[in-house]
């Protein structure tokens, strides 16, 4: 009910009871007594005040209904404002939410290009597969030697190591006394001579004419002579020595064609000089000279018990190529080919071999040969980096620790590790595989760094061939005999900067499997290299 009809109502009850008051006068004015008279007027006046006091009531209740209607309009107005100004906040709330779903997403893509980039500036050749000589600003390399605060040199208490005296090719030369020792009544000889000996090479330059009487057939005109010996063909020609040294200092130690011109040249004091073209084409003679030494070198390999094998890129016209090595520690065959894998394998002696390999962690080489030993000086530094990426984890710290530790025990142990150590390392390092698949159910690897789960992934899934050393000790734990001898001829790539053609390539690798393998048999090189001239 509203106050204007409860004041209409209450107005209707007023001239009511103001027309029941009336009749009732009348009614009394001759029926009831005086006493009942006095108090009906009472009764009267108390409704007429009461009706005074619920007229006052109503007019303060309309004079506030007016107020409140006033304010409620108010708060109506003030509440279409704030809706207004709701949406528009709600508008903007979407907006920001917007932006910063979009900043948020800008941000974590932000957070894995960093860890990217961190791993990037992080990842050296102590930690991964790197060579040193892709760091050109590296820092010095480290060792593990501790310094002992000596000087260097020799010390106290040790037998000092000179160079050993040569057979003397030249008259001795006798020092004469001086003069002051003959005067002098206080000196006298000892009956000892003291000798004090000069070593020094010396380039003689040496010509021999070979002549031959001609002869001519009086039938058919021709020219005849006595047959020169074999090599002999041009009006010059150049020994086996001076061929081996300028093939050598190319093709082995990496001098320039030009240098090795002019450095043959300044020796023999400018007597000899041989062309360029006569120094760049004693490659392709002597591979041709050496390809039955070198096929020889394959079936050695073919049939070894333990195979080093491993494979680097070339670089032919801005073309890549492959360069696989294989190696049994006493020979060595480079080869140049088109792909690494199985194409370029199965052109190796790795094809038909049946013995033991030992290579880096490259799939391919599973499928040849009967036993297998990874690297571990690759997994050492894989695991050094994990730990470096991934401080939360502790699995690779410890690895890397027992690793350390079953090399020193292989060591140690030249004949076999005994069955029973061997067993408790094996359960060691299963046990450790266990700790790191359990760490990275807690904290799972980052997109942005999986090289640490994966490679204890690997690690267990290959564990045979990571743990074959332990129970083989004629199988290195390491593959760098194979990595020292592709160095080489990486050193020889970046001296000439580009290969020009796969043929060059392949003398290369040709030098360096006669070359190679003569020293690791403790052979004279540069003999070698000259009686493939003669």
């Amino acid at each position: 009910m509203t106050l204007q009809e409860a004041y209409n109502l209450r107005r209707k009850e007023l001239i009511s009871l103001r027309a029941e008051n009336k009749r009732l006068q009348e009614k009394a004015s001759g029926l009831f007594t005086t006493e009942e008279k006095e108090a009906l007027e009472r009764h009267i006046r108390h409704l007429e005040q009461v009706i005074k006091t619920k007229d006052r009531q109503y007019e303060s209740a309309r004079e506030h209904w007016r107020l409140t209607d006033g304010r409620c309009r108010d708060i109506e107005q003030e509440n279409l404002e704030l809706k207004e100004r709701v949406s528009d906040l709600t508008r903007e709330n979407d907006l920001l939410r917007a932006r910063a779903e979009k900043a948020e997403a800008e941000v974590c893509m932000l957070n894995g290009s960093n860890r990217k980039l961190e791993k990037r500036l992080n990842t050296n050749f102590e930690n991964s597969s790197l060579p040193s000589s892709a760091l050109p600003f590296r820092k010095k390399v480290p060792n593990s030697r501790k310094p002992t605060g000596k000087k260097p040199g020799a010390q106290p208490g040790h037998k000092a190591h000179t160079a050993s005296r040569l057979t003397p090719t030249k008259d001795p030369v006798r020092l004469p006394a001086p003069k002051e020792f003959a005067t002098n009544p206080d000196i006298y000889p000892t009956g000892r001579s003291i000798t004090k000996q000069k070593i020094d090479i010396q380039i003689q330059v040496q010509v021999q004419d070979f002549i031959a009487d001609e002869y001519r057939n009086r039938i058919t005109g021709a020219r005849l002579h006595a047959p020169f010996p074999d090599g002999l063909v041009n009006e010059v020609n150049y020994g086996p020595s001076i061929k081996a040294f300028a093939f050598l200092l190319n093709n082995y130690y990496n001098v320039p064609i030009a240098k090795t011109r002019q450095c043959i040249s300044d020796l023999t004091r400018g007597v000899v000089t041989l062309s360029s073209g006569s120094i760049c084409k004693l490659s392709s003679v002597f591979s041709a000279a050496t390809e039955a030494e070198r096929a020889k070198i394959f079936s050695l390999l073919t049939h070894a018990d333990v195979l080093y094998s491993d494979a680097t890129v070339s670089n032919i016209n801005g073309s890549r190529k492959a360069v696989i090595l294989c190696t049994d520690k006493e020979h060595v065959l480079f080869q140049h080919l088109d792909h690494k894998g199985h194409d370029g394998l199965s052109k190796t002696p790795v094809k038909d071999f049946a013995g033991t390999l030992v290579h880096d962690h490259d799939r391919s080489y599973y499928s040849y040969g009967s036993g297998h030993q990874e690297c571990l000086s690759h997994v050492l530094r894989y695991l050094i980096g994990a730990s470096e990426n991934e401080p939360c984890l502790t699995w690779h710290k410890q690895m890397h620790w027992l690793l350390q530790k079953m090399i020193h025990t292989a060591k140690r142990n030249k004949d076999g590790i005994p069955k029973d150590k061997a067993r408790i390392l094996s359960d060691k390092y299963e046990s450790l595989l266990q700790l790191a698949a359990e760490e990275y159910l807690k904290h799972p690897p980052d997109r942005e760094y999986i090289d640490g789960y994966n490679l204890q992934k690997r690690m267990r899934d290959f564990k045979s061939a990571h743990l074959f050393f332990l129970s083989h000790p004629e199988v290195d734990y390491t593959n760098n005999i194979s990595e020292r001898e592709l160095r080489k001829f990486k050193r020889k790539q970046k001296q000439a900067v580009v290969l020009r053609s796969d043929s060059g390539a392949q003398h290369i690798c040709d030098a360096l499997t006669i070359i190679e393998t003569a020293r690791m048999q403790n052979k004279n090189v540069y003999d070698i290299v000259a009686a493939s001239f003669l």
